[in-house]
C-alpha cells in the first residue's frame, strides 16, 4: 500500500499544489480528494478534510498540513533535507505549521492574488 494524500478536490488552489507535488513524487504518493474517499477514513472528520491536506500511511499512522506536505515531498529523495530540517529545527516547523495554514484558511483570496500577479496564466480554476 502507498502512503495517500487527501486533499480538498473542489480547491483550485489545493489542485496546483498537488499537480506539483505529483510531479515531485511520481508514482511513490497516491493522491485523492476526500469528497471521492472519506468514507474510507472514518478516523479524519469532514473538519479535519476541509482545514489541511491528510496524509494517510501504509502503517495507518494520519499526518495534516506541513508535516504531511513535507513526507509527502520526502518521498523523492531530492527532497528529503525539508522534512529533516521540520524534524530536527522547532523553529522551521512552527513557521511550516503557521504558514501552511494562514494559506490554507486564505486560499481563496491568495488564488485571486496569484492569477492577478501572474496576468491569468496561472491556472488556478477547476
Amino acid at each position: 500500500m502507498k502512503p495517500i494524500l487527501i486533499y480538498d478536490g473542489n480547491c483550485g488552489f489545493c489542485l496546483y499544489w498537488i499537480n506539483i507535488w505529483k510531479n515531485k513524487t511520481k508514482d511513490r504518493v497516491e493522491y485523492a480528494p476526500y469528497q471521492s474517499v472519506a468514507n474510507q477514513f472514518p478516523q479524519i472528520s469532514l473538519d479535519q478534510f476541509e482545514r489541511s491536506v491528510q496524509l494517510v500511511k501504509p502503517d495507518g499512522e494520519i499526518t495534516e498540513g506541513a508535516k504531511a506536505v513535507l513526507q509527502v515531498l520526502a518521498y523523492n529523495p531530492s527532497l528529503v533535507w525539508l522534512l529533516r530540517t521540520y524534524q530536527n529545527c522547532s523553529l522551521f516547523a512552527k513557521v511550516a505549521e503557521v504558514t501552511y495554514y494562514f494559506v490554507a484558511k486564505h486560499r481563496s483570496t491568495l488564488s485571486s492574488v496569484l492569477r492577478w500577479f501572474s496576468k491569468g496564466k496561472l491556472k488556478l480554476d477547476l
